[in-house]
Formats: structure tokens, sequence, C-alpha cells
């Protein structure tokens, strides 16, 4: 095997594995700053059911 060869292969094996680490790290990050913000957000009051527990009328 020719040393270009061997190098080429070493280059591209590390190209790879730098690739792989920048995009842990970037997901990493998305996830931190997406949990960040669920923990941020205000508290919403429980939305009511729109016609469960009320009485109508239907004696017309």
């Amino acid at each position: 095997m020719e040393l270009s060869s061997f190098m080429s292969a070493q280059v591209a094996s590390l190209q790879q594995t730098l690739q792989m680490s920048i995009l842990d790290k970037t997901l990493n990050l998305g996830t931190q700053g997406t949990v960040e913000l669920l923990k941020s957000m205000p508290t919403q009051p429980a939305a009511t059911h729109p016609h469960k527990g009320t009485v109508i009328d239907v004696s017309v």
C-alpha cells in the first residue's frame, strides 16, 4: 500500500470522526436549549371542556 493512499484513508477517517463529533455536540446543544425553553414556559391553567358538566335545557 502506498503512503499517499494510506494517508488519504486516515484523513477520510479523521474527517468522518470530526463530523460525527460536531453533529453530536450540535444535537446536545439543541436538546439542552429545548429543555431550558420548556422549563421556562409559564404554567397554563387546565382547559375546561366546552360542554362537559354544563346543563343544556332541551325542554323547549
